[in-house]
């Protein structure tokens, strides 16, 4: 990110930042000779919530809560930032989501019908927002969507999330398993 093409000045000068759009831009320190294009030149802002997956699903530094974790992503000028929005409502079941919304049923059903995006994952998602000047949609769901995991790396993601929910959450013969608190609910509801 130090990188992040909006130029530092006295004064913001968006048409120096149509015109890093068309000619590049150089960074500080690099070689100044190449003029680099980018399809973040000219954002000013960029928010929203994201999914990250897990980098370690066990061990040391095992950060498996990325999978239940909603990511809130903001992003001014220079300034970067991703931190935990809360969990995703695709973490708990429909009638214990049921209960935040009981005087806001409508709220409730916007919900299922707009937010969750599949069975197998519920609302857990990308949804990003960015503003500038000059940015070209098309060019920047580009750069991200090759951020994203591709068949294949979902194939092994799935595997892992059931290895980790038949290892780590339950345990062998039918026992008591790590999460297993009997019949009592610990959600603040």
């Amino acid at each position: 990110l130090s990188a992040w093409p909006v130029p530092i000045k006295d004064d913001l000068d968006l048409d120096l930042l149509k015109e890093s759009k068309g000619d590049g831009y150089t960074v500080e320190g690099k070689d100044e000779t190449s003029a680099t294009a980018s399809p973040f030149v000219g954002v000013l802002r960029s928010k929203g919530f994201c999914w990250l997956a897990p980098s370690r699903w066990s061990g040391p530094g095992a950060d498996v809560w990325r999978h239940d974790t909603a990511m809130y992503w903001s992003h001014a000028g220079k300034h970067f930032g991703i931190t935990a929005a809360g969990k995703w409502w695709g973490t708990i079941s429909k009638e214990q989501m049921k209960q935040y919304f009981k005087d806001d049923p409508a709220e409730y059903e916007r919900i299922l019908s707009e937010d969750f995006v599949s069975d197998e994952f519920g609302d857990r998602r990308q949804e990003l927002v960015f503003i500038g000047v000059g940015i070209d949609k098309e060019e920047i769901t580009k750069a991200l969507d090759s951020c994203l995991i591709q068949e294949k790396g979902m194939q092994r993601y799935r595997q892992e999330l059931n290895n980790y929910m038949n290892t780590v959450l339950t345990s062998p013969a039918g026992g008591s398993g790590l999460f297993d608190v009997g019949s009592v609910d610990h959600m603040d509801v």
